[in-house]
């Protein structure tokens, strides 16, 4: 071990293990995710697992954390010139889609872990987590972005966002299963058609 490792933080540890976590489930599956193949693949002493996290399943938690504010961050920070609705969402949800593009066989292990953590009785609350905070998260963005634009919704912005998740979470679903760009960028359009007529512009 470097010493560089040797005088790393444990944040920056944390990371290494996140790292090395999702580089084993894209390429092994998410039962090859043990403690020892983790920190194996990050080059750290099997102790710096139990240093870093108290649990496998507080190691997923933080896998599933980092994703969520990447995919925040992508489905979000996109600056458009318009302020329409509809092409906010199409911006939206292409971003977030081409996440999934850019790493599908990562993107096909999280939804792995997913899967799992809905199933598994010990890892049903990561499940949940993850759940109430990608919505948490969509609604606070949802409510910013149309506080700045002037925009209401005919409902609750939480049920706006329950649906924006739903459709971008579908989209990108059925492209892992056929890859077919075209035919994902019309289930955009369609999509950011039918969330636009739940708004009205200059009406907040």
């Amino acid at each position: 071990m470097t010493t560089t490792q040797e005088h790393r933080s444990v944040e920056e540890r944390r990371e290494q293990l996140v790292d090395a976590a999702l580089a084993v489930m894209t390429d092994d599956g998410l039962t090859a995710v043990t403690t020892r193949a983790v920190t194996a693949r990050a080059g750290l002493p099997h102790g710096a697992f139990h240093y870093c996290f108290g649990s496998k399943a507080d190691l997923f938690r933080a896998v599933l954390e980092r994703e969520l504010r990447r995919s925040m961050t992508a489905s979000f920070a996109v600056e458009i010139d318009s302020p329409s609705v509809t092409e906010k969402v199409v911006a939206g949800i292409r971003a977030n889609l081409d996440l999934v593009r850019a790493r599908p066989d990562a993107a096909l292990a999280l939804t792995e872990l997913i899967s799992l953590a809905r199933r598994d009785p010990t890892l049903h609350d990561l499940a949940r987590w993850e759940h109430e905070s990608y919505t948490r998260e969509v609604t606070a963005s949802v409510e910013a972005w149309s506080s700045e634009r002037n925009i209401s919704w005919r409902m609750p912005a939480v049920q706006v966002s329950r649906v924006f998740i739903a459709v971008s979470e579908g989209i990108t679903s059925s492209w892992l299963s056929d890859r077919d760009d075209e035919a994902a960028e019309q289930s955009i359009a369609v999509a950011a058609e039918a969330l636009s007529t739940l708004a009205e512009e200059g009406a907040a």
